[in-house]
């Protein structure tokens, strides 16, 4: 049985372009855009500068590309889990699930692209930049009930969609690191109810 390939990879890549893209995404990942070269992308793909060079302009057009492919990937897969589920109650839990499930097989795609937002983010394509991951959350506190609302006290949308984004980013940093103990599916139930207290 064929192992499947990371978000980050398209089926269409020639191995080569697979084997960069795997070494560049973990060394990313681990060490951060600036303290990587292509000599080290190069050595840990098994391939010379050159042949990075023949699928990528430089290491900024490599990270540029990850970054792409992979937000993309992420913003995709969350807006489907969202579109699956029928209710408010439905939706919330499609969402972290799904989050939840990206963040203990893909946590090097979370960490880059957490972490190399600030430099990539506004070079990115503008069909990248209007698929944020903020916007999923803000539609996702759009349709909490208006009836589980505080009247005297009415959620802020911005800041509960910032609050839930935020929440299950971090998350992922910190299991990464091993502040929190993974998976982090094992903080579903709990994460559901948080943010199902905090939307609504």
């Amino acid at each position: 049985m064929a192992v499947p390939l990371p978000f980050y990879i398209r089926e269409d890549d020639p191995p080569a372009k697979r084997e960069i893209l795997r070494a560049a995404m973990k060394l990313f990942s681990e060490a951060g855009l600036a303290a990587t070269s292509i000599r080290d992308i190069a050595e840990e793909s098994g391939y010379t500068n050159p042949a990075l060079y023949k699928h990528f302009a430089s290491k900024e057009d490599l990270a540029l590309h990850l970054f792409e492919t992979g937000h993309r990937r992420l913003w995709t897969k969350c807006a489907a889990a969202l579109a699956s589920a029928q209710d408010f109650e439905a939706k919330v839990e499609a969402y972290v699930s799904q989050w939840l499930e990206l963040a203990d097989e893909y946590p090097e795609v979370l960490a880059f692209l957490s972490d190399s937002a600030r430099v990539l983010w506004p070079k990115a394509s503008p069909k990248v930049r209007q698929q944020t991951m903020i916007s999923l959350a803000r539609s996702l506190v759009a349709e909490a009930p208006q009836t589980r609302r505080r009247v005297s006290a009415p959620v802020n949308a911005h800041l509960a969609a910032a609050s839930l984004q935020g929440t299950l980013a971090e998350l992922a940093r910190m299991i990464q690191v091993g502040v929190v103990e993974g998976p982090a599916m094992r903080w579903k139930t709990e994460l559901v109810a948080l943010f199902r207290k905090v939307i609504a």
